[in-house]
């Protein structure tokens, strides 16, 4: 009975002390990939992209399991395609709703970045996509509620 006991506590000991030791989550911006995560834009071709005041910011997510794209330009939801390597990127079969807006120059460039993009690099919380050598477009990770998104 003493050795069930003390071969109890041992294990309850050791699986206390993996407990305390575990790492807290992070989010999955945070880690390597740029997979399941809100992309939230921040510049075009080196400009800095002003916070809109009668709209959602525009982000992108690639969805990990589906190779989806989807997201938001600023005025327009939009869908569509990725292949993704170590740093080659490449977006098709892109489409966007219809809808008008008074000022659509926002969403036209960062359409035509995401059509031209072929690489990306990130660094910490901050994605950039390149058109070969040129940076077309910066976004920075966060969650839905800051891009005011609904969440699929």
């Amino acid at each position: 009975m003493k050795n069930i006991l003390r071969f109890t506590f041992i294990l309850s000991v050791t699986i206390l002390m993996q407990f305390c030791t575990a790492q807290p989550a992070t989010e999955v911006a945070d880690q390597e990939t740029i997979l399941d995560a809100y992309w939230m834009l921040i510049s075009l071709e080196g400009q800095n992209v002003p916070a809109p005041k009668d709209s959602r910011m525009a982000y992108i997510r690639l969805q990990e399991n589906e190779d989806d794209i989807f997201g938001f330009a600023g005025c327009n939801k939009f869908t569509g395609k990725y292949k993704l390597t170590e740093d080659a990127l490449q977006l098709s079969e892109l489409s966007t709703t219809r809808m008008s807006c008074t000022n659509m120059d926002t969403e036209n460039k960062l359409m035509e970045a995401l059509r031209s993009t072929t690489s990306y690099k990130k660094s910490g919380r901050v994605l950039t996509l390149y058109a070969g050598d040129k940076a077309v477009a910066t976004f920075r990770s966060g969650n839905p509620n800051e891009v005011g998104v609904d969440v699929r």
